[in-house]
């Protein structure tokens, strides 16, 4: 299995663990909605199926393999991949995998990634200008984009960490209202409330890496990619 091109270690438990530093997990699609179990920490795979693909699971039921969490910062580990593809915004959250289900010592839940774009000074824009999102706390752009380029392997790229760039992970939050605009600054499209974040996919033309879709949409460039938040003793 390839483990995160960063230079952290292998870990088989968390209290081991620093920033940089990955930890095996595994986890199986379940029949209707989103997944039947996720493994302990340090397990093998679940199932003969081995490696989860960093496009993530489809939506065949009981298909699973293993993926990494990478510890990003204090009592925050956020997995290497995406897990589950074409799974909608509301199936995870009506098995609460947005705001967070109790799994081993903390909880697994969703990333926060913010409400719109953000400009130079960290205000709210219209226009997607290249910094992200708002707001700029989001974890997204926090633990994830500004993962520490020290703790990335010579010769990688953050994609190789975190398998980003060709895809959208599911985020916490309803857009905020109002009519979006690319880079070039034309129309693009109206957010309303029943929509919600993604992150990710920043090779494409028309976004840098924040977006948003139907709640109730499913697509296979869309899931879920768990974070495990815990305290740290």
């Amino acid at each position: 299995m390839a483990v995160p091109a960063t230079t952290g270690q292998l870990r088989e438990h968390l209290e081991d663990m620093d920033i940089g530093d990955y930890i095996k997990c595994g986890a199986v699609r379940g029949s209707t909605i989103a997944l039947t179990t996720v493994y302990n920490f340090g397990s093998g795979s679940p199932v003969n199926s081995g490696e989860i693909p960093v496009s993530g699971l489809g939506a065949t039921a009981g298909v699973g393999g293993t993926f990494y969490f990478i510890k990003v910062g204090n009592g925050l580990l956020i997995s290497d991949r995406m897990i589950f593809n074409s799974i909608t915004w509301d199936q995870l959250n009506s098995k609460n995998w947005i705001e967070g289900v109790a799994f081993e010592s903390g909880s697994i839940r969703s990333l926060s990634g913010g409400v719109l774009y953000a400009d130079s000074s960290g205000n709210k824009s219209n226009t997607d200008l290249g910094f992200g999102a708002f707001p700029a706390i989001n974890e997204w752009d926090k633990y994830l984009i500004n993962f520490p380029v020290a703790k990335i392997l010579s010769g990688k790229s953050l994609d190789d960490v975190f398998h980003h760039l060709s895809n959208y992970s599911w985020c916490k939050e309803t857009p905020n209202y109002g009519t979006w605009r690319d880079k070039a600054g034309n129309s693009a499209t109206t957010a309303s409330n029943n929509q919600r974040i993604g992150r990710g996919s920043n090779t494409r033309a028309q976004w840098s890496d924040i977006n948003y879709s139907a709640s109730g949409g499913s697509y296979a460039t869309w899931g879920f990619r768990p974070v495990f938040e815990y305290r740290e003793v």
